[in-house]
């Protein structure tokens, strides 16, 4: 009878969901625990094989193509910007986009860096970021359909004083004016806590938004997971999203905390990675994003739904409309042919 009670309590709240609003009650939090760990931990190993990925050098740029690709399995819109780094170097924002199904033109946006410290393959810093993104990218897009528009971007030059996010903030002012939240990860992947930055110092002071906050904090509590909110020193990429000239979008910096690895070391390397610190995060993150976006469960994945789009396409083309049209242009020259002839 006890191990009957808890189907019992959960019946009774959905019939009472059902009788109260005529729908059936959703419950995000156990589509949200379908996270992946080792596929976030295995692409940011994936990452960190490449080495360091430093100042537009061909390993970032292979990890920006790496993030593309990987995104665009599971039916995202991705698309790359450049970004100029000087002296005739580039690197890439690489944006993967699912489309809100109610109010598209406002967005929540999460972000990482493709680059590395220049001396290391920087597993923390950001593989595991990487790694966790493309996770939440699947979960997202098979388990929900948000109302608002998800942006998941991989910034790069982010160690050269935040070059990628600081480019996409100048191209893009009106998804900043637009935009609800920026959870921006950053040395994670390596520690007991999720952590969550309140304020960091350098270069500018950045303030990480108090109701943002709370609501990570709140997920993270309601899936399980440790917790923190501390100070920090540097901003990473929620810094041009604070400091512009457009509006002060609300952020927060996600980090692991305290470090299992130092993230400026080169002992900060792939086996220190730890795939249960990747999934309280990434499972923390992604339901922050449901809530944040009002999301609603999906009848199908997203790649399923792109596949099937293509079908369609790919059948309009042997329609007897299109055969008539195709043909009809070969015949119209024979016979015009055939009259200059005459």
């Amino acid at each position: 009878m006890r191990r009957l009670l808890p189907a019992v309590t959960t019946a009774l709240a959905v019939l009472v969901a059902v009788v109260g609003t005529g729908t059936i009650a959703f419950n995000p939090v156990d589509k949200v625990r379908e996270f992946d760990p080792n596929h976030a931990l295995n692409f940011a190993r994936q990452v960190c094989k490449l080495g360091p990925r430093y100042g537009g050098n061909d390993a970032e740029l292979k990890a920006a193509n790496m993030m593309e690709r990987e995104l665009k399995k599971y039916g995202l819109n991705v698309w790359k910007e450049k970004v100029d780094l000087g002296g005739g170097k580039c690197t890439y924002n690489v944006i993967g986009e699912i489309k809100g199904t109610r109010e598209p033109n406002k967005y929540v946006i999460v972000g990482s860096h493709i680059d590395s410290p220049g001396f290391c393959e920087g597993a923390t810093d950001d593989a595991a970021a990487m790694g966790i993104q493309v996770e939440m990218a699947r979960v997202l897009a098979k388990n929900f359909r948000p109302r608002k528009t998800v942006l998941i971007i991989g910034f790069g030059g982010e160690e050269l004083w935040f070059k990628g996010s600081e480019a996409f903030v100048k191209k893009h002012p009106d998804i900043v004016k637009n935009c609800e939240a920026v959870i921006d990860l950053n040395c994670v992947g390596a520690g007991e806590n999720v952590f969550l930055t309140r304020r960091s110092a350098q270069p500018k002071p950045v303030e990480g938004d108090p109701k943002l906050i709370r609501l990570l904090e709140q997920c993270a509590r309601e899936l399980g997971h440790p917790v923190t909110v501390g100070d920090t020193t540097y901003p990473s990429d929620t810094y041009p999203f604070y400091h512009n000239h457009i509006r002060r979008v609300p952020v927060c910096q996600v980090m692991n905390q305290p470090f299992k690895v130092a993230p400026w070391s080169r002992s900060n390397t792939a086996d220190k990675l730890d795939p249960k610190d990747m999934e309280k995060t990434g499972e923390t993150v992604t339901l922050a994003v449901v809530k944040l976006t009002n999301a609603e469960p999906a009848a199908k994945p997203l790649w399923e739904e792109q596949r099937e789009r293509q079908r369609a396409q790919q059948r309009g083309w042997f329609t007897p409309v299109w055969w008539a049209i195709a043909l009809a242009a070969p015949l119209l020259a024979i016979a015009g042919r055939r009259g200059r002839a005459r």
